[in-house]
């Protein structure tokens, strides 16, 4: 149940925010510009991003300053800082430093650590004051993958050519570095663990490279975009889970061995829980391609993404005692898309649906992409309204059925276990003051 009370505890420091005058600092010369953010949300029936299972939890506050100054001779040099807590989970990141320097429309260059540019918004998913939505649609945009999502460091190359009648070409060419990402308690490798493996490690060595291109067609307010990402012979590394965090068939597989070898074996032998797994050598690649229609007070948008998960190895050593293969081809598809329209009803209301779609085996058979863990339907209904200038309070409720969302950033263990059903509904409340 939603009680009053917590909602006043959410609303009344947003609502204080919201009425005090704020703009941005300048040292310098040199304007910081940032934004507060808080989220409250609530879910009939799961915990999603937080504990939000039949209560109300702040469960996402984020915390942006960036700078950017340009000197005489054309060079601009910026950075962002971001902090959040997501959950349980908070830290403190640098979202991007870089030098960018346009010789022409052309050509320009950008060197440090970049935003990475996918579909039309991950490198702006933080602009939270120009869309009517709290959330961008949750397994296009997840949050807790943000820190693989969000930059890179390295080079990227950059800009627009005029095609004649047919509009004009934006394009951005980049290749770089991505930095390990350590530490089990991370959003995004709990996301990616599941019941029998805990990740502890993403291993992004061999670094990432891709394009962005969008045609802005002679129509106004209309874009096609192309994007594609690959991120070559990852690996991961985990250890094996103990059976109170075991379920399903892994629970199943820890009674097994408990059978064969003796009560405990699975827990207490050494030979299994605890011991070393993962997944290595995998080849990751997105493509999507993006669509966005800005007419009036109207936007209308679209995407539709991939991500083949190919080559790689899955290796479990402890199989070898139960005379099994340790090791195993490893691959995974999936798919994303969605279809959005947002109307500014006003100069302070706007209103927003979207309709988002994911299937995690694209290449499976027809049973298998019909289980609630294979797949996310999700009906969004979004209203924000322009408190102040600088100030944006939203809700949006989410009429969900599926349970891939709860692997990214939700219940933990195996979602195939769950006994709820597949259909769940969210509710989402954000204040954001931006300066």
């Amino acid at each position: 149940m939603i009680r009053g009370k917590k909602i006043l505890t959410f609303l009344s420091p947003a609502m204080l925010a919201c009425s005090l005058s704020v703009q941005a600092a300048t040292f310098d010369s040199i304007d910081v510009h940032g934004s507060i953010s808080a989220t409250a949300s609530y879910s009939n029936k799961y915990g999603f991003m937080g504990d939000t299972a039949d209560n109300l939890d702040l469960n996402l506050v984020d915390i942006i300053l960036n700078s950017t100054h340009r000197f005489e001779n054309g060079l601009r040099v910026g950075g962002q800082i971001y902090a959040f807590k997501l959950g349980g989970y908070k830290d403190l990141t640098l979202d991007f430093a870089s030098a960018d320097y346009s010789f022409n429309q052309h050509f320009g260059v950008r060197v440090g650590r970049n935003k990475l540019p996918h579909g039309l918004y991950n490198d702006s998913q933080d602009l939270d004051a120009i869309r009517t939505f709290a959330s961008l649609p949750f397994s296009f945009y997840p949050r807790s993958l943000r820190a693989i999502d969000a930059s890179f460091d390295g080079l990227t190359i950059y800009g627009t050519f005029d095609i004649g009648r047919a509009g004009s070409l934006d394009y951005q060419v980049f290749a770089g570095a991505k930095e390990n990402i350590k530490g089990a308690d991370t959003p995004l490798l709990r996301g990616v663990s599941y019941s029998l493996i805990k990740f502890n490690e993403w291993d992004l060595g061999h670094g990432i490279n891709g394009l962005s291109l969008f045609w802005n067609l002679p129509v106004e307010g209309l874009k096609l975009g192309y994007s594609l990402q690959q991120v070559p012979k990852t690996r991961m590394r985990g250890v094996l889970g103990a059976t109170d965090v075991l379920s399903g068939n892994d629970l199943a597989l820890a009674g097994l061995v408990d059978t064969m070898l003796g009560a405990g074996a699975w827990d207490y032998s050494g030979m299994f829980a605890g011991t070393t797994a993962g997944v290595s050598n995998v080849d990751v690649l997105f493509r999507t391609i993006s669509g966005e229609y800005t007419y009036g007070r109207w936007i209308f948008a679209g995407e539709y993404k991939l991500i083949d998960q190919l080559h790689g190895v899955a290796s479990v050593p402890a199989l070898a005692l139960l005379g099994q293969p340790p090791t195993s081809p490893y691959s995974n598809h999936l798919q994303y898309y969605y279809v959005s329209v947002s109307y500014e009803a006003s100069d302070r209301i706007g209103l927003g649906y979207y309709y988002a779609y994911n299937c995690d085996s694209r290449q499976g058979t027809s049973a298998q992409k019909n289980l609630p863990e294979n797949y996310s339907k999700d009906h969004c209904f979004a209203v924000s309204y322009k408190v102040t200038k600088w100030c944006v309070a939203k809700a949006e409720y989410h009429l969900m059925d599926g349970l891939t969302p709860l692997t990214i950033s939700g219940d933990r263990g195996d979602v195939s276990s769950i006994t709820s059903g597949s259909r769940w509904g969210y509710l989402v409340l954000k204040t954001t003051v931006s300066f």
